[in-house]
C-alpha cells in the first residue's frame, strides 16, 4: 500500500507539473493587451437630449461640389465641417457609424483650410477643406486604434502615411470609423464599439469591415471614407450601402501604419490587402483616388509603378465578359435573383450601346479561392508558435462551406515557413498571368461581389438565407475575395434599390494598375447603373 501511495504521489507531482508547466507555456504565447481600452465618447452612441437644428445644405453634396465651393468661396470649411459634425452627433446612435469624433481637430483644420483660400494658396490641394473618414485601423494621431479588440489600447502616436497624404492635400479629418473585430467579419461588430448598422435597414449589417465608413457615407456623415480590403473590405460594404468602392491594385497604397495597431510589430509578409476610397459618386472615388495612388511607398512591400492610361475610346468600342453564377468544375458560385436582374440590365443597356459583350470567365475560380485561404492563413501564422496557430485553425471551422479549399488554411497554418510562403507567392504570379492573358481579349470583366443584399445581422458562422434556402456564411461572399487572392483592382458600382429597398452593387475587375481605365468605363456606363438613392429608414 504505501508503494502504491508513493507511485501515485509521484505520478500526481508529474502531471500538476505537466500541467504548470503547459499552462505557463499556453499563456506565454498568448498574446499580451497593448494599454487598456479607450473611454468611448459615449455621446456618439445615445440619442441626444436636443439635436442640434441644422438646414442640411450640405452634408449630401459631392466632395468634388463642396472642394469647388470652398475654393471658390461661396462656402466656409467651417461652415461645412460644422453641420457634418451636427449631423453626425445628432444621428450616429442609430448607426454606430464613427467610432470617435475629432471635433475641435477637425474645426481648427477648417478653419485654416479657409485661411488659405483666402491667402489663393489653393494648388495641389484638391481636398481643402472637404471632410473625410478614415476607417479605424489607420492611425489618425490621438484616436484610438483597436481593430475593435479590447486586447488593444492604442491611441495612434502619428499619422499613418497614408493619412498623412490625405491630409497634404487638404482633408479635413471628422473621425474615424467602426469596424469588424480584428478587421475578419463581414458584419461591423466588435469587443470595444457597438455594433454597426446600415442605414437602410438598421437590422441588417452595412459590411465589414469597412461597414462604418460605408454607413457613414450613406448615412451624409462624411463625403468620402478612406477604407481598406483583405477580402472584399471595401467592396462589400460599398455594395451592402448602396456606394461605389475601388479595391486598388495590390501594392498600390501604402498600409503599413494600419496593419497593427503598435509601433512595435513588424511583418514580412504583405499581401491580400489594399488601401482605398469609398464614395457616393464616381466623381468623387476619383477625386480621392488621385490623392491616395501619389501616396509614398513603403520599399519594403512596394515598388514603382507604371500607371496604365485610360484609353481615348468610346463606349462602343469596349469589349467586356461577364458572368453572374461562376461555373467551376462540376459546381456553380450561385447568386440571388436581385443580383441577376441588376446584372441583366446592365449588360442589356450596354449591349444596345454598342458594347461587345460576351458571358466567359478564366477556368480559375478553385484556384483562386485556394490561394486566398493559403494566403490569408501564412499572414497569420507568420511568426506564430505551433500551439496558437492550433487555436487559430479550430476557430476558423466556422467559416467552413463544405468545400475542398479550406484545407489550404488548414496547411499553410500548419507550415508557417517563408517557403511555403514563397510557393504562395508563385501560384499568385501564375494566376495573375492568365488574367493578363485574358485581359488582352477583354477590357474589363463584370460579375457580382455578394450573393446578394446585405445581411440581417448574426453571429459570425451562421448559415444564410438565400433565395432556394440556406447557405453556409462564406458563400455568401465567394465572389469578393477571390480577386484579392490575385490582387486585381476591382471597383463595385451601385445598381439601385431591390424591391424592399436594398442596395445592389456589381464589380468590375480590370488588368493591375489599370484603375484610371476602370473609372473612366464606370463614368461612361453610369447612365445605366443606379446614383445614390438616398436611404429613408
Amino acid at each position: 500500500m504505501k508503494k502504491v501511495i508513493k507511485r501515485v504521489g509521484i505520478i500526481l507531482v508529474v502531471l500538476i507539473l505537466f500541467i504548470g508547466a503547459a499552462g505557463i507555456y499556453v499563456n506565454s504565447i498568448i498574446p499580451k493587451p497593448i494599454g487598456s481600452p479607450p473611454e468611448l465618447q459615449e455621446e456618439l452612441f445615445k440619442r441626444p437630449d436636443h439635436p442640434t437644428v441644422i438646414e442640411a445644405k450640405y452634408i449630401y453634396k459631392s466632395a468634388s461640389e463642396l472642394a469647388t465651393m470652398i475654393r471658390r468661396r461661396e462656402v466656409l470649411s467651417k461652415d461645412v465641417v460644422m453641420e457634418f459634425l451636427s449631423n453626425i452627433k445628432n444621428n450616429n446612435y442609430k448607426y454606430n457609424a464613427l467610432i470617435w469624433l475629432r471635433e475641435e481637430e477637425a474645426i481648427h483644420d477648417a478653419e485654416l483650410a479657409d485661411e488659405r483660400v483666402l491667402k489663393g494658396d489653393t494648388l495641389n490641394v484638391p481636398l481643402l477643406g472637404v471632410p473625410i473618414t478614415i476607417k479605424e485601423m489607420f492611425w489618425v494621431k490621438g484616436s484610438p486604434s483597436t481593430l475593435n479588440a479590447k486586447m488593444f489600447g492604442f491611441i495612434a502616436p502619428d499619422d499613418a502615411v497614408v493619412v498623412k497624404q490625405l491630409k497634404n492635400a487638404g482633408a479635413v479629418i471628422l473621425g474615424t470609423t467602426n469596424v469588424s473585430y480584428l478587421l475578419g467579419d463581414y458584419q461591423t461588430q466588435g469587443e470595444v464599439y457597438p455594433t454597426g448598422n446600415n442605414p437602410y435597414d438598421t437590422s441588417r449589417t452595412p459590411g465589414g469591415s469597412t461597414g462604418g465608413g460605408a454607413a457613414a457615407l450613406a448615412a451624409g456623415f462624411s463625403t468620402l471614407e478612406l477604407g481598406s480590403d483583405l477580402g472584399g473590405s471595401i467592396r462589400i460594404p460599398a455594395a451592402f450601402c448602396g456606394l461605389y468602392g475601388l479595391k486598388p491594385s495590390l501594392g498600390s497604397v501604402n498600409i503599413t501604419q494600419g496593419t497593427s495597431p503598435d509601433t512595435v510589430t513588424k511583418f514580412s509578409r504583405m499581401a491580400l490587402a489594399s488601401a482605398g476610397p469609398l464614395a457616393r459618386s464616381v466623381e468623387d472615388l476619383q477625386l480621392m483616388w488621385e490623392v491616395l495612388k501619389n501616396t509614398p511607398q513603403d520599399k519594403r512591400f512596394q515598388h514603382p509603378i507604371e500607371w496604365k492610361k485610360a484609353p481615348d475610346k468610346s463606349l462602343a468600342e469596349y469589349k467586356i465578359a461577364w458572368i453572374d453564377e461562376w461555373k467551376h468544375g462540376d459546381q456553380i458560385v450561385r447568386v440571388s435573383n436581385d443580383v441577376k436582374e441588376k446584372m441583366k440590365l446592365l449588360l442589356d443597356s450596354l449591349s444596345v450601346n454598342g458594347v461587345k459583350v460576351s458571358k466567359r470567365a478564366p477556368d480559375t475560380y478553385d484556384e483562386m479561392k485556394k490561394l486566398f485561404l493559403g494566403t490569408f492563413a501564412s499572414m497569420m501564422g507568420e511568426g506564430q508558435p505551433w500551439l496558437l496557430r492550433k487555436f487559430i485553425s479550430m476557430d476558423f471551422k466556422k467559416l467552413e462551406d463544405g468545400s475542398a479549399a479550406f484545407q489550404s488554411f488548414y496547411d499553410a497554418m500548419n507550415d508557417n515557413s517563408d517557403s511555403k510562403w514563397n510557393e504562395l507567392m508563385s501560384t499568385r504570379e501564375s494566376l495573375v498571368r492568365q488574367w493578363d492573358s485574358f485581359f488582352k481579349e477583354e477590357d474589363f470583366f463584370i460579375c457580382p461581389i455578394t450573393y446578394g443584399v446585405a445581411i440581417k445581422k448574426c453571429p459570425q458562422g451562421s448559415m444564410l438565407n438565400g433565395d432556394d434556402g440556406e447557405m453556409p456564411y462564406m458563400s455568401y461572399f465567394s465572389y469578393g475575395y477571390i480577386f484579392n487572392a490575385t490582387g486585381h483592382p476591382s471597383l463595385v458600382i451601385p445598381m439601385g434599390l431591390n424591391k424592399d429597398g436594398l442596395p445592389v452593387g456589381l464589380q468590375i475587375v480590370s488588368s493591375y494598375y489599370n484603375e484610371d481605365g476602370l473609372l473612366k468605363f464606370a463614368k461612361l456606363i453610369s447612365p445605366f447603373t443606379s446614383h445614390f438613392i438616398f436611404p429613408t429608414k
